[in-house]
């Protein structure tokens, strides 16, 4: 019975499932792009190349979503969209818009 009872309860364990950049390369491009010039090249080592170039290649566009639950219900923990605005090559702005 106690065996049955752990088999049941840990496949009802909730998971965790992360989709676009990770949580710690967001923040440490949030909190230090004003103070280090970040160029493209930077960014694109850091968190990866963006999902969406626009704006002449200077409006880089990142999602990031983090969910919470079994598969069959997952409950969004964040959902973001992380827009990077360049100007002559250097990372001048980082604007989150969060979409829960």
């Amino acid at each position: 019975m106690a065996l049955l009872s752990s088999i049941i309860l840990f496949s009802c364990s909730k998971e965790v499932y992360f989709s676009g950049i990770s949580e710690n390369s967001l923040s440490e491009i949030r909190e230090n792009y004003q103070k280090i010039n970040y160029s493209k090249e930077d960014v694109i080592t850091i968190i990866g190349p963006p999902l969406i170039k626009e704006n002449s290649d200077n409006l880089w566009i990142y999602r990031t979503d983090k969910k919470r639950g079994i598969a069959a219900f997952k409950q969004s923990v964040y959902n973001k969209t992380l827009k990077l605005k360049f100007e002559d090559n250097i990372l001048r702005s980082v604007e989150e818009v969060e979409l829960n």
